[in-house]
């Protein structure tokens, strides 16, 4: 008896080690609070669970820091099995031939991308290959007050609104002086998607058409930049040093002393926390010429190039990110982001019917079909960013004339697009 126990145990111990030897291991990196990784570690443990010969370890690291910890990891030959990539890094972590090349996976395993919003397509690609699936595809919003266009007897604009509609509307919201001063809307030097819309509806753009060569340095844009100047001198706009975080834009915005601010999915998120606060959604308006003026863009979930467990790797991307929507579901019932699939059952988990805007699921598909604009990302986009949104503050500090600023500005935006 006691022989037939020890075969017993050993075999018992040879097995479970020969399943441990088995177990693979994947390493998931994305940017959120390294202490509560939320809606993550439900949809690791669903994963987990439907595939008990997978551990994923998270990699979690707060954004400012996350994109330069993740290029410091792939320097040094320990790249995580699959990541998430901001789309305004997507070109540099190409330069650093850090994404795997998913093309041929998709097509073997007919993977199919009709189901995802084209936004979200676009800012995965490079040339005609795919290098990663959606994550987060919206666009940015402009967010009404309900409250002040009604204590202003005026009614809320079309969806086809223009940007002499959108100037009236922000003279007759603006009023006040001192602490009872109310603005038309929040003047913002957040980020070149805040800025990029009113220079768009002048037929502006930031580069040429094959990203190379900077062509913003036109009196087409200086005159626009001045006339953004000229509403702040106003009074119907803020000034872009008055609101410089965006807790305080929330702060005005609840407090009834701004009407209209461009904002994001999270900002939505922030503002329901709100007790009291009524708001709706619009697209950013453009010009009869140019409608499709609405930032619009995604970030990307993919696998290292130098991963050694391509297959692995490939199946959990499938589940964050794939059609089946698995991944995709649990990320709607966090209403952490709007969907990336034109899919009613991920709307309806997403959009809460008891808080506004009431009618983002239709908005959001109208802005995806007639009004998004992809930003023009490419290498070195967070240097122009800066040098641009430079200039901008000296136009609106008094330091330069737009003309100047912009000639003075074009050579160090062009030497960063030189760079190879």
């Amino acid at each position: 008896m006691r022989i037939r126990f020890l075969i017993f145990a050993c075999a018992a111990m040879l097995a479970a080690a020969a399943a441990s030897a088995q177990k693979i291991e994947l390493k998931y990196a994305f940017w959120g609070n390294p202490d509560a990784i939320g809606v993550e570690k439900d949809i690791i443990d669903a994963y987990q669970s439907a595939h008990p010969d997978v551990t994923v370890t998270p990699i979690a690291v707060d954004y400012t820091n996350y994109h330069a910890k993740l290029l410091t990891m792939i320097a040094g030959g320990q790249p995580p099995d699959v990541m998430r990539i901001d789309s305004f890094f997507f070109q540099d972590f190409m330069s650093a031939k850090a994404l795997k090349d998913i093309t041929p996976l998709i097509k073997k395993d007919k993977l199919d991308l009709s189901k995802y919003y084209p936004a979200g397509l676009g800012d995965c690609r490079s040339g005609d290959k795919y290098y990663g699936l959606p994550w987060g595809t919206a666009p940015n919003f402009m967010i009404l007050n309900i409250k002040m266009f009604k204590d202003a007897g005026l009614a809320l604009p079309p969806l086809d609104w223009k940007w002499n509609d959108f100037v009236a509307l922000a003279r007759k919201l603006a009023k006040g002086q001192g602490d009872s001063k109310q603005y038309g809307f929040v003047q913002s030097l957040f980020g070149l998607d805040f800025v990029l819309p009113f220079l768009w509806m002048e037929g502006q753009d930031l580069f040429d058409k094959n990203r190379t060569k900077f062509t913003l340095n036109t009196p087409e844009a200086a005159k626009k930049i001045e006339e953004l100047k000229a509403l702040v001198k106003e009074g119907v706009f803020t000034s872009p040093f008055e609101l410089t975080a965006s807790d305080a834009t929330l702060r005005y915005f609840s407090q009834d002393k701004v009407a209209m601010m461009i904002g994001q999915a999270s900002t939505i998120l922030s503002l329901q926390k709100i007790e009291g606060v009524d708001f709706a959604i619009r697209p950013i308006p453009g010009t009869a010429k140019y409608p499709a003026v609405t930032t619009y863009k995604s970030n990307i979930v993919g696998i290292s190039s130098g991963t050694k467990k391509e297959k692995a790797a490939w199946e959990f991307l499938k589940f964050l990110r794939g059609p089946s929507l698995e991944g995709e579901t649990l990320y709607m019932k966090a209403k952490r982001i709007p969907p990336t699939f034109d899919d009613e059952k991920l709307w309806g988990l997403y959009a809460d019917a008891s808080k506004p805007p009431k009618d983002i699921a239709p908005i959001c598909k109208e802005i995806a079909a007639k009004y998004g604009h992809l930003l023009p990302l490419r290498k070195g986009w967070m240097e122009v960013q800066t040098l641009f949104l430079q200039a901008l503050q000296k136009v609106f500090a008094d330091e330069a004339s737009a003309s100047a600023a912009l000639a003075e500005a074009a050579p160090k935006i062009q030497a960063v697009l030189n760079k190879k």
